[in-house]
């Protein structure tokens, strides 16, 4: 059947992304490839679970799943603040604008003209100014590693190995962080709305973790080599660094939003299934039950009591003095009389006659409800 969904899909699937030739050569394939089966199934299963969540009432956000969010929201904006260039490790080549084949004292006399120079400045000056080979370095794994690695320079020349290494602990560590910021998120104690996403939440943490170690053990640092401006070099310590806690932040706000729309029962929802509908309706007719009970000793209490029954009736004997002579007052008949006039006593028939339908539609939920359960019941005792 074709309809505006089908066709839609159609021109994604065979238009679109056909012309998404930005994209790496292997991601451009397998969308090509597997874009047209599965774009349908993720509609689909997009249009079940809102089907779903549609038979399941709207609620507010569970207190533990807020903690939650709250704990998301601010390692999200913890992360977008360390995102920002202020926060990162002062790149002197950006900080001087000096191309890559600049002299090491050259640079460093640029740098003593905008601020003074510290020890760290100094190892750098002596270890730039000695080798090219050290200034792709400090380009891929960032200056620290430059001056406090004291074993990573052997006599190979080829020492980026060493380099990685070394700040292999500092890589992993703020994903450790998030990892364990996922994990208290989706944990027990957030309750099943969180624990449900636990194993998504640790995917998606090692898989940026997995991503980054791979990306920067696998770089050639030999490319900034071919760069002849500054605008050519690829700072990769200092880009890796911002998308980072970029992709850290979105992965945040991303479960969060999925905690809340799950949460609130707008995604994803669970109907309740026939076990907790039967100890819902049984806790409530126990509740009402014990209501009404002691409003019948309570009753039974005031009719007995001489002293009581004379109270209540003298209430209801002033009260309805009280209220006769109001409405016999000018004010009050006037106020009546006008809002009689103005009443619109064709559309206050259609909502009584709505709120008699209504009346009706719930005692026969009620009756169905009730054959649910007795059929549950009966299911239960059977098995």
């Amino acid at each position: 059947m074709i309809n505006k969904q089908s066709i839609v899909l159609f021109f994604v699937s065979y238009v679109l992304v056909p012309r998404l030739t930005f994209l790496p050569k292997s991601v451009h394939t397998l969308l090509s490839v597997f874009g047209p089966f599965l774009l349908p199934w993720l509609v689909n299963q997009f249009n079940t679970s809102r089907a779903t969540s549609r038979s399941v009432p709207v609620r507010p956000t569970p207190p533990k799943v807020q903690r939650a969010l709250n704990l998301l929201f601010i390692s999200a904006i913890g992360c977008l603040v360390l995102s920002l260039p202020y926060f990162a490790p002062e790149n002197i080549f950006l900080k001087t604008q000096s191309r890559l084949q600049i002299e090491g004292n050259v640079l460093f006399t640029r740098l003593r003209l905008l601020r003074p120079l510290t020890a760290g400045d100094e190892i750098l000056r002596t270890k730039l100014s000695g080798s090219g080979q050290n200034k792709l370095i400090y380009l891929a794994y960032g200056p620290d590693s430059l001056i406090n690695c004291i074993w990573c320079t052997t006599n190979e020349r080829n020492d980026s190995q060493n380099f990685f290494l070394y700040s292999l602990p500092k890589i992993i560590a703020p994903h450790i962080l998030h990892l364990t910021v996922l994990g208290l998120a989706t944990s027990s104690l957030v309750g099943s709305e969180g624990s449900r996403f636990r194993i998504h939440a640790t995917i998606a943490g090692l898989a940026l973790m997995v991503a980054e170690t791979w990306y920067l053990g696998t770089y050639d640092i030999s490319v900034n080599k071919r760069a002849k401006v500054l605008q050519e070099v690829d700072f990769v310590h200092w880009r890796v660094r911002f998308l980072r806690f970029l992709s850290f932040a979105a992965t945040d706000g991303l479960f969060g939003l999925v905690l809340w729309a799950t949460s609130t029962n707008r995604w994803m929802a669970k109907p309740t299934s026939i076990a907790e509908r039967l100890e819902m309706t049984t806790r409530q007719s126990e509740e009402t039950l014990h209501k009404l009970r002691a409003l019948g000793l309570l009753t039974n209490s005031i009719n007995r009591d001489p002293a009581l029954r004379g109270v209540r009736e003298e209430y209801w004997r002033t009260e309805g003095q009280v209220m006769a002579e109001t409405v016999q007052e000018q004010e009050v008949m006037e106020q009546i009389n006008r809002v009689i006039t103005n009443m619109d006593f064709t559309a206050l028939q259609g909502r009584v006659g709505e709120v008699a339908d209504g009346i009706l539609a719930g005692i026969d939920g009620l009756k169905a409800s009730q054959t649910l359960s007795a059929s549950g019941v009966s299911e239960v005792s059977s098995s």
